[in-house]
Formats: structure tokens, sequence, C-alpha cells
């Protein structure tokens, strides 16, 4: 049976695009600030399932890194101290929630035409 559009691992594929599904946004875009590592955490890795609407991402989301455990000694080591999100981690947040607000969409690409691949690569991000 057709389906005019599909929910797909997360992502809305209708009339040759693909957007996020908007459950998924809305759930990112109506975060809170997080208030420990763990929630920082949580929002960079949530959002980073949609860096591919996101040019530039991992530069963006790179004040926000700084909240992964890069280890499982360090998790194993990390006593609760009091959290404070740093200004530049702050200002990445909520550029990333806006960015999660505006109309992201990705189109099927016509393989009738060329295709120019371009790639980046960042020394801070992933």
């Amino acid at each position: 049976v057709a389906r005019p559009e599909i929910l797909f691992l997360g992502h809305l594929i209708k009339a040759g695009t693909i957007k996020p599904d908007p459950n998924n946004i809305r759930g990112l875009t109506d975060t809170r600030e997080p208030t420990s590592v763990e929630e920082a955490f949580r929002f960079v890795k949530a959002a980073e399932y949609y860096r591919k609407f996101i040019p530039k991402f991992s530069s963006i989301a790179a004040p926000l890194h700084k909240y992964s455990p890069a280890t499982l000694q360090q998790q194993k080591n990390n006593k609760k101290l009091k959290f404070e999100l740093s200004d530049e981690a702050r200002i990445a947040f909520h550029r990333l929630k806006k960015i999660l607000t505006t109309d992201l969409v990705l189109d099927l690409p016509d393989d009738t035409l060329q295709f120019k691949l371009q790639t980046y690569a960042y020394v801070d991000g992933i």
C-alpha cells in the first residue's frame, strides 16, 4: 500500500524530502537548560542524531561535548560536584535549540544530475 508519507527511524519521509520527526524535535526544543553533566550530555547526543540537518554541527556543539564522559574510569571517579554550564555551552545549547526550530529539510538526490561531495573537519568537534 503506497503512502504519501512515512515515519522511519525518527525521520518523516514525504514527497522526495526527509525531515526530522516533529515529535522528536519538540522533545529537544522543550528541553530546559541542563542542570547536570548528564542532562548536558543527553541533550547533545540527542541533537547529534539530527546533525545531517545542521551545517557545522560539530563546531556549534563543541562546547557541550566537554560534558561527555570520556572514559568509564572518569565516570567512576565522578563525584557530585556543583554543576555550572559555561557561557559558551549555554550559547551552544540555545543555538542548537533555535536551529532545531527552523524548517529542517533534506531533498532526495536527483540521480540524473552530477553529485558534488562536500565534507568538513574541525579540530574542536566530532
